[in-house]
């Protein structure tokens, strides 16, 4: 645990007492109402069309990396009251329970009457509700910080800084990144608590790590709490939030109620690494309408996943600790790489299926400002985001493109065909976890005429979103052969597939669910290549030995305590691709063989 919170905005104090940087009074501040030609523009990043980088390439481009730095420690340290202040933007998504820019709840004006922060989750507007988010993030603070510290730079270095400040845009983490076992998962730019950086005086120093916490200065109590971390009692201890989280800590956790384990927290992912691929490359392989792909809120007929449910067990992982339940997430800095990453797979299914994007849907879970059964589409405000100060709002359908937003993805960096897309998609996830060897083909059916078929199984889940007392977070495993008794033992089991996962809401209580499916591709092809069965006879083996458990934090979850989760064998003929430049297409929908009830 750190015992100081040294910044570089507290270092550069001692040399620029005249810098931009330390010049906070012109940002409007949260305590004065906004009124109608006053609001907070979000404007996008400036300088040209850039892209955001992974956080593990971004670490290796010198001076854009200690600029990244210095910034990020700077926009930590700014005053919390600040509208424009970590604290305030982080607050945008749960806790403090307070309106942002001006903007009103729909039943009172305090957030803390209802504990609902202004994403949307579960719900048609979650994906495109995060690109403005981001944005805020990414110009408001991280490059105008950025570009006030390269004007600080002497003469001889001031052009790089400057020319790296405008090309500076929030970098992302690709957690379903094939990585050798020797390489964590977990990105160790999050995880040392000193960083080395240069100062523009010339002075160098090692500084807290702004990617490892978010120091509160001070935790205000009355603000951040338990009431945001709900306690869940079961037989098997605390689950859905640990209050003392909220209540005690200084600082944001991951993995850990007073100090982060990244050890264990590195382990989990790992683990989960081989199905967060194969449902990635599900996801972005596979056409359905965009309503479907991108959120958990039922505004479209089920389908391989979600990328809401893809998104999910990043999250839930974290437990205990910032990262989950969602009130507190966005105070934790691996949230907004987090996301980033999610926006860039939202990107790059829009590039794969331009011709699907937000259509009509009525809104199931309610947020600050929308309620429930409210009609939504792609104009709908984007709330709290404005796009200029006379109050016009961000929508869906004016954040399409990320080019209009001043910034793009590696992969889209050059508008590549969509073949050349396709093939990159499959050089990225269809391989397994560790990048040695082809991911396992679909099942290969006898020969007939038109294009070679296959067969996939899966596993689908029908998970209910605020199944759990109080619309606590939870996961559900699936595993295929023995299950151990100890919890603990679960994630890093030879028979463990794969995992569904939903960050619930506080105080949240609906029917509402959603569909996703676990691949068992890689798992059945492990079996018959180790004897216990044989494709011909997959079917029944799989049925005999699938089974699936509830837990959160290695904590079981009984089954009674989630009323309405359903989990089924069903399979899926496969069109097989016949180059590298397409996918395999699922075809004919899906073949329901029993439900997994033990």
């Amino acid at each position: 645990m750190k015992s100081t919170h040294l910044t570089a905005a507290s270092l550069l104090i001692s040399f620029c007492q005249s810098s931009p940087l330390l010049q906070t009074s012109a940002f409007l501040d949260i305590e004065t109402r906004q009124s109608p030609g006053s609001y907070f523009a979000i404007t996008g990043a400036t300088g040209g069309v850039f892209p955001r980088m992974e956080i593990r390439d971004l670490e290796k481009a010198g001076e854009m990396w200690n600029l990244y730095l210095l910034a990020m420690a700077s926009f930590q340290a700014m005053d919390q009251k600040n509208i424009a202040s970590w604290y305030q933007i982080a607050g945008i998504h749960g806790m403090p329970w307070i309106p942002w820019d001006g903007v009103k709840g729909i039943i009172t004006d305090e957030k803390s009457t209802s504990q609902r922060g202004y994403c949307p989750h579960n719900q048609l507007l979650f994906a495109t509700w995060h690109r403005p988010y981001l944005a805020l993030f990414e110009k408001q603070q991280l490059q105008k910080l950025a570009k006030n510290i390269a004007d600080q730079f002497p003469t001889p270095t001031r052009k790089v800084y400057q020319t790296a400040a405008s090309q500076l845009r929030i970098p992302f983490w690709d957690w379903a990144k094939a990585l050798p076992t020797s390489q964590p998962v977990l990105p160790t730019a999050v995880t040392v608590e000193k960083v080395s950086v240069t100062f523009p005086n010339g002075t160098k120093a090692n500084i807290d790590n702004p990617l490892y916490d978010y120091n509160f200065h001070p935790l205000d109590h009355s603000q951040i709490n338990g009431t945001g971390c709900p306690t869940i009692g079961t037989p098997g201890g605390a689950v859905g939030g640990l209050p003392s989280v909220c209540d005690n800590s200084l600082m944001t956790v991951r993995n850990g109620e007073t100090v982060s384990d990244h050890v264990g927290l590195n382990q989990k992912l790992r683990n989960i690494l081989p199905s967060q691929r194969t449902k990635v490359y599900a996801i972005l392989s596979q056409w359905q309408s965009f309503n479907t792909f991108s959120n958990d809120g039922g505004c479209g007929v089920g389908g391989p996943g979600t990328l809401e449910t893809v998104h999910n067990p990043i999250h839930t992982n974290m437990w205990p600790g910032h990262m989950s339940p969602a009130s507190v997430s966005a105070f934790d800095p691996i949230f907004w790489l987090h996301h980033a990453n999610v926006d860039r797979q939202m990107a790059l299914y829009q590039a794969v299926f331009p011709q699907t994007y937000v259509e009509q849907c009525i809104a199931d879970t309610p947020t600050y400002t929308i309620e429930k059964g409210d009609v939504l589409d792609a104009n709908s405000p984007l709330t709290p985001f404005h796009k200029n100060a006379a109050g016009d709002w961000w929508t869906s359908a004016n954040s399409r493109n990320t080019r209009d937003m001043g910034y793009t993805y590696p992969e889209l960096t050059s508008n590549p065909s969509n073949s050349t897309l396709v093939a990159q998609i499959k050089s990225l996830y269809s391989g397994p976890a560790t990048g040695s060897s082809s991911q396992p083909r679909a099942k290969r059916q006898e020969p007939g005429p038109g294009p070679e078929k296959g067969l996939v199984y899966l596993v689908e889940v029908k998970l209910p979103l605020y199944g759990l007392d109080a619309g606590a977070p939870y996961n559900l495993l699936v595993f295929l052969g023995n299950v151990a008794s100890d919890s603990k033992e679960w994630l890093g089991s030879d028979s463990f597939v794969g995992m569904a996962s939903t960050l619930g809401g506080n105080n949240m209580k609906s029917e509402q669910f959603t569909l996703t499916t676990v691949d068992l591709s890689e798992a059945l092809e492990k079996r018959i290549a180790a004897g216990d069965t044989t494709a011909e006879q997959a079917e029944e083996y799989l049925k005999k030995n699938l089974h699936y458990r509830l837990e959160l934090g290695e904590i079981e979850i009984p089954r009674a305590e989630v009323p309405g989760i359903k989990v089924s064998l069903v399979t899926t003929e496969v069109e097989l691709a016949a180059s590298n430049d397409v996918f395999d297409r699922w075809v004919g929908g899906f073949v329901d063989h029993g439900e997994v009830d033990s």
